[in-house]
């Protein structure tokens, strides 16, 4: 089989990976740095050139669109898609998975549990939704931010006013979430592949902060999950069109929230927590969803 991963850097932990899984199951995997594609239309037909050469036609796409870039990565999945090929995660649930509002309202629509969240450009209401939904302190974040950049507990309204004319200076999209006070410093990850939850863990932020992303200097734990939240995590990425999925959950006294779901989750901390060989997990999921 002929996989392409799409990835900017083949000496990133996950593309490596994943890579390494699929030539020692004896396929043929390539990774292809997607900002140096160039997608042309031509007649109905679509080409993609990459080193001055037109790529074959390959059996699958795993795509790992950086955040930064999303706009252009999707265009380059979306072409594979259009062309016919297989792709782990579709576009258009990259694009929804991204924008962590969007992602949300769709989550919501589908019945999933979500924190109280509100999303505007208007200080006044803003302040008047904390006064009247949300409370001090919450959770402040940049709509397109990863690893917990971007992201802050709000404690009072002096706070507030500084992180909000900050945002509007960089031109930044913002959000507003209730602060799960109950689960404070943690959260789950749970990695699914297809139609299964393969792996997860436990992050809890170090002393002094309250984000748990390992990014930031948290530490992962084996800690068993919930049928419940097996259930959630395998529904959004469903929902999403996401054939392989970081889904973050909270435990709150009303049951498990979704606050986000990864289209392109890193596995080196989880696999390094777990000792689950996610990679070969996934080689396996693609395999199988040939026959």
């Amino acid at each position: 089989m002929l996989i392409y991963i799409l990835s900017r850097s083949s000496e990133l932990y996950s593309t490596k990976r994943i890579y390494k899984a699929g030539t020692r199951s004896r396929h043929n995997v390539r990774v292809i740095n997607y900002l140096e594609c160039d997608i042309i239309v031509e007649n109905g037909d679509y080409k993609i050139i990459y080193e001055h050469e037109e790529l074959l036609k390959p059996d699958f796409v795993i795509p790992r669109i950086g955040a930064s870039v999303t706009s252009y990565g999707c265009a380059v999945v979306r072409h594979f898609e259009v062309m016919g090929v297989r792709v782990l995660n579709s576009s258009a649930g990259i694009y929804e998975s991204r924008d962590k509002f969007r992602c949300l309202q769709q989550l919501s629509y589908e019945g999933i549990q979500v924190p109280i969240t509100y999303h505007s450009y208007d200080l006044y209401y803003a302040e008047r939704i904390v006064r009247t939904k949300l409370g001090y302190p919450f959770v402040f974040k940049v709509l397109e931010g990863t690893h917990g950049e971007g992201v802050h507990l709000v404690n009072d309204e002096e706070e507030l006013h500084n992180k909000f004319y900050e945002s509007q200076a960089k031109h930044e999209k913002i959000l507003l979430q209730e602060f799960i006070s109950e689960f404070k410093g943690k959260d789950l990850r749970i990695i699914v592949i297809g139609n299964e939850v393969v792996a997860s863990m436990m992050r809890i932020a170090q002393e002094g902060d309250f984000r748990s992303n390992i990014h930031k200097g948290g530490k992962g734990e084996n800690v068993p999950i919930s049928a419940k939240e097996k259930e959630v995590a395998l529904k959004a990425a469903k929902v999403l069109g996401l054939g392989m999925a970081g889904v973050d959950i909270l435990r709150s006294s009303r049951g498990p929230l979704i606050i986000e779901v990864n289209s392109s989750p890193g596995i080196e901390g989880i696999e390094g927590v777990t000792k689950i060989k996610i990679a070969e997990k996934l080689i396996e999921h693609i395999e199988n969803s040939e026959r």
